[in-house]
């Protein structure tokens, strides 16, 4: 596991410092190691989530707005990252990204409604998507994915 640990030095300038915890947990007793991102949801509180958690990510200029599954639901997180280099650190293939502002992960789509210019996700929970979508990327959400 990855945890982005912030201490503070001195208490105007926090010094950010990584520490890589590896678990041995699999039966064989080989080491596996997950990755978690640190997403915050409200001020000074975060979500660590893991890749497959996320279910769509829209961007928000410097920051990116990540839909994250926690439990039966859904909440939605902040990040400071652009939607590339999100892209970037996720490992999953399950992830397509839309356009220039959204990032859809495969696992939760359900169906799109093209003339409301929705994105339904499993449980019905759906998003908005006001950007264009590329005629192909929806002609293959609809009949790959559905």
């Amino acid at each position: 596991m990855k945890f982005d640990l912030y201490t503070q030095s001195n208490l105007n300038r926090p010094s950010k410092k990584s520490i890589i915890i590896s678990i041995p947990n699999h039966p064989d007793n080989v080491p596996m190691v997950t990755e978690f991102m640190r997403f915050e949801e409200k001020k000074d509180l975060f979500i660590w989530a893991d890749a497959d958690e996320i279910c769509f990510v829209k961007s928000a200029d410097h920051y990116i707005k990540a839909l994250i599954k926690s439990g039966d639901g859904f909440k939605w997180a902040t990040r400071h990252s652009t939607v590339k280099e999100l892209l970037q650190n996720l490992d999953s293939e399950n992830f397509i990204r839309l356009n220039r502002f959204y990032l859809l992960n495969l696992t939760y789509y359900s169906h799109i409604d093209r003339s409301n210019k929705t994105i339904f996700l499993k449980n019905n929970f759906s998003v908005e998507v006001p950007h264009r979508i590329s005629p192909y990327l929806l002609h293959m959400l609809k009949h790959t994915y559905t």
